[in-house]
């Protein structure tokens, strides 16, 4: 299993519990074959459109969710995208690659459903962070900010290993840091010796996924420690502050009481943002119903 430079390092018993964790559910959340093939391609040069066009429509249910994002007022095209194969002309490989990613994911580890989470409001804040991500990264004119998207997806999925493998621990943990994430994230290690977004890296690095997607997740709540996506581990924060500030995607029932970020955060990886809260979160409000839904459902 490949596994992030810096995890391969550590060697705390809490960690080593999280890499037993990660062996255990693995069967349980696989990526789907069709995952697996589309990113082989995307990394291979040879790879053409119609070979990517190919390997989804083996899959009925990924191509019609496919088609109805491509067609959703998530891109906003002039025209109707009728064909998979014109779905990757018009939207790119990148982007199918997201869009396959991003579903093939909620598919996969809406599997570790248990009695501690709240399954809707966990889907909520991880697609309504993604999408603040990729708006923040195209506001900030990074590149490929779809990219942010898939890693506001899957930020907190390790999450929902630690509710399904210890329950009685995680609902303490939810209740004691009453929304607050950063609590959160600091509860975890008190109790467990990791955290979720350490478990989440190594759960995607088992997935073969990119390096930078894996060091950004794995450090979006202490993004001075990534190594490779510093950047994009700090625009993650940001987006999950702002998340759970906007209500619609608060990680909990209550949104949190805490003011956004006011960007200085971005400011020190050289990031700036010519844009506020209010109208990035309308922004992100206006795609988010026909994201949540074609995504989740």
């Amino acid at each position: 299993m490949s596994v992030p430079a810096e995890a391969l390092a550590e060697t705390t018993p809490g960690e080593l519990v999280a890499r037993g964790l990660i062996e255990d559910t693995a069967a349980l959340v696989s990526p789907p074959d069709v995952c697996v093939k589309i990113n082989e391609l995307v990394a291979d040069d040879r790879a053409s459109t119609e070979d990517i066009a190919a390997v989804v429509i083996r899959d009925p249910s990924l191509t019609v969710k496919v088609l109805k994002l491509a067609n959703s007022s998530f891109y906003g095209l002039p025209s109707k995208v009728d064909t998979v194969s014109r779905a990757v002309s018009i939207l790119g490989i990148r982007e199918l690659q997201k869009i396959v990613n991003a579903l093939c994911a909620v598919q996969s580890f809406s599997k570790l459903s248990s009695a501690v989470t709240n399954m809707n409001a966990f889907w909520r804040h991880a697609v309504y962070t993604g999408l603040t991500a990729q708006t923040l990264a195209r506001h900030a004119h990074v590149l490929h900010p779809e990219r942010l998207f898939v890693a506001g997806v899957l930020h907190d999925i390790g999450t929902l290993v630690i509710n399904k493998r210890f329950p009685e621990i995680a609902e303490a943990v939810i209740r004691e840091a009453n929304g607050n994430e950063d609590e959160l994230y600091r509860l975890e290690q008190a109790k467990l010796g990791f955290d979720h977004a350490y478990l989440a890296g190594l759960m995607l690095a088992h997935w073969r996924l990119p390096e930078a997607l894996v060091d950004a997740i794995s450090w979006h709540h202490t993004p001075h420690r990534a190594r490779s996506a510093p950047i994009d581990a700090a625009i993650l924060k940001v987006s999950d502050i702002i998340a759970n500030f906007s209500g619609t995607g608060s990680f909990c029932e209550m949104p949190s009481r805490d003011d956004p970020c006011d960007g200085s955060l971005l400011e020190r990886f050289g990031i700036t943002i010519n844009c506020t809260n209010d109208a990035l979160m309308d922004e992100v409000d206006r795609l988010f119903v026909d994201s949540i839904y074609l995504l989740v459902s």
